[in-house]
């Protein structure tokens, strides 16, 4: 409790400044093929399982192995996100919270999460939408068939923005998460522990 205390002081006490000193340009969390070989590196050291199809998450959710997305004043999830979507493993709930709110506590604002876990067969199908979504498997796969990853939505203000920009560069500097910028989310893989 300590360091997480500690971690959100030093945040809101440098975020202010580092938005004077760091570049305005989003090239850090840009997309990229080195970001998803890290991502599904990361997985594999973590030896994380890829979801495969719907019955594999259902059983998982019953086996209490994915944790429903929190809810709160801080934390909103899309409307448009599926139900059967709306999970995470249990070790990214701490960091939704965390992030959650101390976004609200600075804009009074609830951050919101367009997406979370997609199994295999239904990145399949994203892709064949979307050409740029990463494919379902091989080195370059989703995180998001982990569990681990969620994608935040970038309707809000440029300063909420750059604020959610600095923080996150701070984090994955940490090695906490792996983040990507992408038109209009911020996809995060959460990797470590922010406590």
């Amino acid at each position: 409790m300590k360091n997480l205390l500690w971690m959100s002081v030093l945040i809101l006490c440098t975020t202010s400044s580092m938005a004077k000193h760091l570049p305005t340009s989003k090239s850090s969390l840009a997309p990229s093929h080195e970001s998803l070989l890290r991502q599904n590196w990361a997985i594999d050291q973590m030896g994380l399982a890829r979801i495969q199809n719907e019955c594999e998450l259902s059983k998982m959710v019953a086996q209490g192995l994915l944790s429903p997305l929190p809810t709160n004043k801080a934390l909103r999830v899309s409307p448009s996100l599926p139900q059967e979507r709306r999970y995470v493993t249990p070790f990214v709930v701490p960091f939704l919270l965390s992030l959650g709110e101390q976004f609200y506590n600075r804009f009074g604002k609830a951050l919101v999460i367009d997406s979370a876990v997609r199994d295999v067969h239904t990145q399949k199908l994203l892709r064949k939408r979307n050409a740029s979504a990463a494919p379902a498997e091989g080195d370059t796969a989703s995180s998001h068939e982990s569990g681990h990853t969620v994608d935040l939505s970038k309707r809000m203000t440029r300063a909420q923005l750059q604020w959610l920009r600095n923080v996150l560069s701070m984090y994955q500097a940490y090695s906490v998460v792996i983040v990507e910028e992408e038109r209009h989310c911020i996809h995060i893989e959460i990797i470590g522990d922010i406590q």
